[in-house]
C-alpha cells in the first residue's frame, strides 16, 4: 500500500531508524490515511526509548514519561512518540497501574481498543496490519482487538469510543463488541464526566449524530443519561436538518431536551448539563433555547420583535428552525442552509422599552415589585405596536393600568 507522508513526519521515523531503532506510524492516523481523511494527530510507535528520543531531536516535550510518551517537534510537525509496550491490569478501569516496555510490535498493537486503530506503517517496510484492521475498513465495521470485554474492562471509555467513532465513520460495531459494551456498560461510571462529555460533543457534531441512540440500546444511557429512560424517535429524525448548523452541538442537545422533558426541559436540562461537566455558556445558552421554544407561538411580527428583544438573533433564528423542523420533520433540506431562518437582522430590530424602573418611580411613584410588573406589561404593548415605544406614550399607559388596578 502506497502513502504519502508529510515530509516532516517521514523524516523524524527516518531519524530514530538512522540511530538504530524502529519506529511505525500508528494507531488512528494510519486508519485515516487509509480512508483518505485528513489526521488529527500523528503517533509513532518505537523501540527506543524516551530518553534515547530525547537525546536524538533538538525540540521535544515531556506529555507522557510514565506512559513512555515525548512529543517531537521537527520543522511544522508535531508526533507524539512512545515507546513499544504492554500494561498490566487497570485496576480503575481507566488507565493501566503501570507500562512494561516491550520490542514487539505487534505486542504493542495488540493493547490498542479496535482493530481499525491497530495498523502500523512505515515509509519503506509498508502496512502491518496483525489485527486485520483493513479488512474492517473494506467492511465498515468496529471491533475490537481480542476479547472486547477485556478491553472495554481495561478502559471503560472505549465504549463510548466505539459509538463516537460509528457516528465519525459511519462504521457499524460488530455483533460482539456491541454485546461486551451491553456487558460492561456500568463502569462507565468509572469514567471522568469531563472524558464522556468530550465524546457526547464529537458525536453531536458527527456526520451521523443519530448514533447517539446506541447510548440506549447499549445501556451506555444509564451512566450519562440516566434521566432519560428511552430516546425519543422523533429526535432521529430531527437531527438530520441541523448537519450543517452553526450551532449544531446546542441544538442537538436542545432538541434531545424537548423531546425527552417536555414544559420541564430547561430545569432538567441545567442538572444534567452540570453533571456532565457543560461550561456555564453551554448551560445558559441551552437553557435559553430551550425557553425560547416554549414560549413561542406563531411566526409572526410580534413574536419576532418578542424574541429577538429578549433572546437576541441567534436563539431566535435556532427557535424557528428547530419549531419547523419539529412541525415536518419528513420534508428534505437542512436547517443551517435555510434563509426562512437566517438574516433576522435585516427583517426585525430589538426593541428597548423607552421607559426604565426609575422613571415609573420618579412619575408615577410605582416601586417594589411592581416596577417589574409594570415593565413586563409595556414591553407586550410595544411588542404588539413599536410605534407606541415614545416615553409620554408609555407612562399614559402605565398611569392607566395603574389606575385600573387601583380601582380593582
Amino acid at each position: 500500500m502506497d502513502i504519502i507522508l508529510p515530509q516532516n513526519i517521514s523524516a523524524i521515523i527516518s531519524i530514530i531508524n538512522s540511530n538504530g531503532h524502529e519506529a511505525y506510524l500508528v494507531g488512528g492516523c494510519v486508519r485515516d490515511i487509509i480512508m483518505g481523511r485528513e489526521p488529527e494527530d500523528w503517533d509513532i510507535a518505537t523501540s527506543a526509548t524516551t530518553d534515547i528520543i530525547k537525546s536524538i531531536f533538538n525540540k521535544t516535550f515531556d506529555t507522557g514519561l510514565k506512559h513512555g510518551t515525548v512529543t517531537v517537534l521537527y520543522g511544522d510537525a508535531k508526533a507524539e512518540v512512545t515507546t513499544y509496550r504492554k500494561e498490566a491490569a487497570y485496576s480503575d478501569h481507566r488507565r493501566p497501574d503501570f507500562v512494561i516496555p516491550t520490542n514487539s510490535l505487534t505486542e504493542d498493537l495488540s493493547r490498542r481498543d479496535f482493530t481499525i486503530n491497530s495498523m502500523a506503517y512505515h515509509p519503506d517496510q509498508g502496512l502491518r496490519d496483525p489485527f486485520n484492521g483493513l479488512e474492517d475498513i473494506k467492511n465498515r465495521i468496529i471491533r475490537c482487538v481480542g476479547d472486547p470485554f477485556k478491553r472495554f474492562s481495561e478502559d471503560a471509555l472505549r465504549m463510548l469510543r466505539a459509538v463516537r467513532f460509528s457516528a465519525q465513520l459511519g462504521f457499524d460495531i460488530e455483533k460482539n463488541t456491541l454485546n461486551a459494551i451491553n456487558e460492561a456498560a456500568p463502569t462507565l461510571a468509572y469514567v471522568s464526566m469531563e472524558r464522556i462529555q468530550t465524546e457526547i460533543n464529537k458525536i453531536l457534531i458527527s456526520p451521523l449524530p443519530e448514533k447517539l441512540a446506541l447510548l440506549w440500546e447499549t445501556r451506555l444511557s444509564k451512566t450519562i443519561f440516566p434521566e432519560i429512560s428511552q430516546l425519543d424517535e422523533d429526535w432521529c429524525k430531527y437531527v438530520r436538518y441541523f448537519t450543517r448548523h452553526k450551532s449544531r452541538k446546542n441544538v442537538l442537545l436542545t432538541l434531545l431536551f424537548i423531546t425527552s422533558f417536555g414544559d420541564n426541559a430547561a430545569n432538567c436540562a441545567r442538572v444534567i448539563l452540570r453533571r456532565l461537566k457543560y461550561d456555564n455558556a453551554t448551560i445558559r445558552e441551552v437553557s435559553r433555547l430551550i425557553e425560547s421554544i416554549n414560549s413561542w407561538g406563531t411566526l409572526s411580527d410580534r413574536n419576532l420583535r418578542k424574541a429577538v428583544s429578549e433572546y437576541g438573533y441567534e436563539i431566535t433564528e435556532d427557535t424557528i428552525a428547530i419549531i419547523e423542523v419539529m412541525k415536518n420533520p419528513d420534508e428534505t433540506g437542512d436547517a443551517g442552509d435555510n434563509s426562512k431562518y437566517l438574516n433576522l437582522q435585516n427583517k426585525v430590530k430589538p426593541l428597548k422599552l423607552a421607559v426604565s424602573g426609575l422613571d415609573l418611580n420618579k412619575y408615577l411613584l410605582i416601586n417594589g415589585s411592581d416596577i417589574n410588573e409594570m415593565l413586563t406589561l409595556l414591553r407586550l404593548c410595544v411588542y404588539e405596536k413599536p410605534e407606541i415605544n415614545i416615553p409620554d406614550v408609555l407612562l399614559s399607559i402605565a398611569q392607566k393600568i395603574k389606575d385600573s388596578n387601583v380601582k380593582k
